[in-house]
C-alpha cells in the first residue's frame, strides 16, 4: 500500500507541477465525487463478494484470497488513475485559481485530499472482511489450543493503516516538500542568476537530511518501544556483532498483538532501527525469531536500502531527462502537458524493474538468514558460506509460520517479496543440495552494478540536456 501512497504523490504533484488541465476550477467538485463514488463502488463491491463467497465456503480458499486481492490492486489502480483524473479535470485548475501555488505546501495537501479521503473510504469498506477473516484465524488458533489473537475494532483498524501506510510516506515526503517550497519561494530568489543551483542545491539537501532523520520519527509514528534486556536481546545482539552491524536500538513494534512481521529503518547506524512485532515475539521461538531478525539484518549487511533509493532516484531523474529530450527532438516544449509522457515510463521502472530488484534483494537476505542461524545451531566456521540443512529448515519454518500468522496463504504472490512457497522451496533447495550464498550474492553484485550504470547514465542524459536543451528550445521559438 505504501507504493500506491508514492504513487499518488508522484502522480498529483507531477500534473500540479506542469500545469496540466482540461477543465476549469468549477470542475474540481464534480470530479472529485465522481473518484469518490467509484472507490465507493469498487470497494464495497469487494468486500460484499468476498464475503459472500465465506457464507457458501467458510474456510477461505487460495482462490477467495487471490479473487479479492485482485480487486483490491484494481481499486488500488483507480486510487491513482482517478486522482490523476481529478487534478487533470479541475483540481489543479482550482489550486492555482485560489492562489495557493504561492503558498508552501498548501497548494500540494488540497490536490491530494481527494486521495486522502478515497484510501480512507477504501479501509472502512474493507474492514468487515479483515474481521471475518481474523476472526476466523481466531477461531482456528482456538481449535489448535493456542490463545486467539485480538480481532481490531474499525478505529484500530484505520489508526493502524494510517499510521503504517499513510503517515509514513506522507510525513517524510511533506517534509521535503514543505522545504523544498520554502527554497523555491523564498531562499532562491534572492540568488539571482545563481537561483536554479541555488533550488536545486537545497532540495538535495533536504531529501538527504529528511531521509536520514526519518527513522527516528517513523518509529514514532508505527508506536514502538525498546525490546527489554534478557536471553532473546542478548542473542540478537550477537548476531549483530558477527555480522558487524551497527544499530542504534532493537526495538518492539506495537500492533496489538495483531501482526506478525519485521522491519528495518534507517541507513547510517546512529540512527538505524530493527523492529520485530509483539505478534512475532508472541508466536515464535528464540531460533526463529532469529531467523527473521537476520533476514531483516541481511538488508542492512548488503546495503539493500541504500541501493532501492539509489535505483528509485535514478529512475526518476533519468525518466525526466529522457522526457525532456523526447519532447525537444518532437519539436515540443518540455514545460506542459508533455511530461504526462514520463508517468508510464516511471511506472514501467517502478513496476518491473523495483519488483524483479526487490525480489533478488529478498533472496539474498533468506539465503544470508539460514546460512546464520545454521551456523549459531552448528558452530561451523563463518568462512564456510554453506547452507546446513539445519539453517534452511529453521528458516522455512520461521517464514511458513509468519504466512499462517498473518492469514496468509503460502503460494500468494507479492510484487516486492515473491510467494512465501517458493522462498521456502529456495532455502530448502539450498540447505538439502549444500550449496551456499554465492548464487544469490553474485545475482546481487551484478544488480548494484547496474543501479551504478543507471546513475551514470542518468547524470549523463542530464547534462546533456543542460548543455543543448536551452539552444533546442530557442530553435523551437
Amino acid at each position: 500500500m505504501q507504493i500506491v501512497v508514492i504513487a499518488c504523490f508522484i502522480t498529483a504533484l507531477s500534473l500540479l507541477e506542469a500545469s496540466v488541465g482540461v477543465g476549469g476550477a468549477f470542475w474540481a467538485v464534480p470530479a472529485v465525487l465522481i473518484y469518490l463514488l467509484v472507490t465507493l463502488t469498487l470497494g464495497a463491491a469487494n468486500t460484499s463478494l468476498s464475503l459472500r463467497a465465506l457464507v457458501r465456503h467458510p474456510e477461505p480458499s487460495s482462490g477467495l484470497i487471490r479473487r479479492h486481492n485482485v480487486m483490491m490492486m484494481l481499486t488500488q489502480f483507480w486510487l491513482v488513475a482517478g486522482l490523476a483524473a481529478t487534478v487533470v479535470f479541475g483540481m489543479g485548475r482550482a489550486v492555482q485559481a485560489a492562489g495557493l501555488m504561492n503558498l508552501p505546501l498548501v497548494a500540494k495537501l488540497v490536490v491530494l485530499l481527494p486521495f486522502f479521503a478515497a484510501i480512507l473510504l477504501m479501509w472502512t469498506l474493507e474492514y468487515p472482511f479483515h474481521k471475518t477473516m481474523r476472526r476466523h484465524m481466531a477461531w482456528r488458533q482456538t481449535l489448535q489450543g493456542r490463545p486467539p489473537r485480538p480481532v481490531w475494532s474499525l478505529r484500530e483498524y484505520l489508526v493502524f493503516n494510517v499510521r503504517h501506510h499513510l503517515l509514513f510516506i506522507a510525513v517524510p515526503v511533506g517534509l521535503i516538500l514543505l522545504l523544498s517550497d520554502v527554497m523555491e519561494l523564498y531562499v532562491a530568489p534572492r540568488f539571482g542568476s545563481a537561483a536554479p543551483a541555488v533550488r536545486l542545491g537545497g532540495t538535495v539537501a533536504s531529501v538527504a537530511m529528511v531521509f536520514l532523520m526519518a527513522p527516528a520519527m517513523l518509529i514514532r509514528i508505527w508506536r514502538t518501544s525498546p525490546l527489554e534486556e534478557g536471553r532473546l536481546r542478548g542473542g540478537l545482539e550477537e548476531l549483530c556483532e558477527k555480522m558487524k552491524l551497527r544499530t542504534r536500538d532493537i526495538r518492539v513494534w506495537l500492533t496489538g498483538g495483531v501482526v506478525a512481521n519485521a522491519g528495518v529503518m534507517g541507513i547510517i547506524g546512529q540512527i538505524r532501527y530493527v523492529l520485530l512485532s509483539d505478534a512475532l515475539l508472541d508466536e515464535m521461538d528464540e531460533d526463529q525469531i532469529k531467523a527473521v531478525f537476520a533476514h531483516e539484518a541481511g538488508h542492512i549487511v548488503h546495503h539493500h536500502i541504500f541501493y532501492a533509493v539509489l535505483f528509485a532516484l535514478g529512475s526518476v531523474v533519468l525518466c525526466a531527462a529522457v522526457t525532456d529530450v523526447l519532447l525537444r527532438l518532437a519539436g515540443v516544449s518540455p514545460a506542459g502537458p508533455g511530461q504526462l509522457l514520463m508517468l508510464p515510463m516511471l511506472a514501467l521502472a517502478w513496476g518491473f524493474g523495483f519488483g524483479w530488484i526487490s525480489r533478488r534483494f529478498e533472496r539474498q537476505s533468506d539465503v544470508m538468514a539460514a546460512w546464520l542461524v545454521g551456523q549459531s545451531a552448528n558452530g561451523d566456521d563463518a568462512d564456510n558460506d554453506r547452507i546446513t540443512q539445519e539453517g534452511a529448515a529453521i528458516f522455512a519454518r520461521s517464514l511458513e509460520k509468519i504466512a499462517v500468522l498473518n492469514g496468509m496463504p503460502l503460494n500468494q504472490r507479492n510484487w516486492r517479496h515473491g510467494s512465501i512457497a517458493r522462498r521456502v522451496q529456495y532455502v530448502l533447495w539450498l540447505g538439502s543440495t549444500g550449496k551456499g550464498r554465492r548464487e544469490a550474492d553474485r545475482t546481487v553484485r551484478n544488480i548494484k552494478l547496474a543501479i551504478w550504470l543507471l546513475l551514470i547514465l542518468a547524470a549523463a542524459v542530464v547534462l546533456a540536456d543542460l548543455a543543448f536543451g536551452p539552444a533546442a528550445e530557442n530553435a523551437l521559438a
